[in-house]
């Protein structure tokens, strides 16, 4: 199968904008530890093999829409517990359950993650496909091929170019040790940005570091991965 190749015009200003909004560095934006601000900063994953989870609840800070969807998601109630408005119904965490999240770091996190093990019990694992899909209420959309996979790669990348950003997880057939990329599907990583020639990843046991992975090499390596196409309410899940 011969692989599209985007052209990208170039947008002057409001494109050298965007892309450099995707190179900032996390830890520029980091938010509090013990209270909500209505954004996902930098956190740690804790000792929990719930990476699927919390690498969705990453990914929803590297769009517009998922910065959106988080603003709106959470309403702290007069008894100190959380209510979380999820896609597929309304969630309540107390506020103990919230602090004593596995996540270390951003307290919305927290609270998602902990509403999230309430829910799906993510501590013994999942796809972040699946979180998606609890969050949003989108139903999934399966695909599989090279074909699928080049035209879902174009998609993400021109979003990222047009500064709407992607909400996508994804993990690994093959290892890469100096990436601190994680093999056999091992582990979950958020897709912070997807561009011609390369693919920018964050691990969620510190979401304020960068992966930077040619897009080639991306493509070549991975086992799954998961985007939140919100303008058709689906969550595209495709399998190698």
């Amino acid at each position: 199968m011969k692989k599209i190749k985007m052209k990208v015009i170039p947008l002057g200003i409001s494109l050298a904008l965007s892309v450099g909004t995707i190179f900032t560095p996390v830890s520029a934006f980091a938010g509090t530890e013990d209270q909500l601000d209505g954004q996902v900063t930098v956190f740690h994953q804790g000792e929990e093999g719930d990476c699927g989870a919390v690498s969705a609840i990453q990914a929803f800070d590297n769009s517009t829409y998922g910065k959106g969807f988080i603003m709106r998601l959470i309403k702290q109630n007069s008894d100190g517990s959380y209510t979380l408005n999820f896609g597929t119904g309304k969630v309540t965490v107390s506020r103990y359950d919230a602090i004593n999240a596995r996540i270390t770091g951003d307290f919305d996190a927290k609270v998602i993650e902990a509403a999230l093990q309430n829910e799906m019990n993510v501590y013994n694992g999942c796809f972040a496909s699946d979180v998606f899909t609890k969050m949003t209420g989108f139903d999934q959309k399966q695909i599989r091929g090279n074909k699928a996979k080049t035209n879902l790669m174009n998609t993400m990348a021109k979003n990222c170019y047009s500064g709407q950003g992607i909400t996508a997880a994804c993990d690994f057939k093959y290892a890469d040790e100096s990436k601190g990329i994680i093999g056999d599907g091992g582990h979950s990583y958020s897709i912070r940005c997807v561009l011609n020639d390369t693919v920018v990843l964050i691990n969620p046991w510190d979401t304020s570091k960068y992966i930077y992975m040619p897009r080639s090499q991306f493509e070549n390596s991975i086992r799954y991965m998961t985007y939140v196409d919100n303008n058709s309410k689906k969550v595209t899940v495709f399998w190698s």
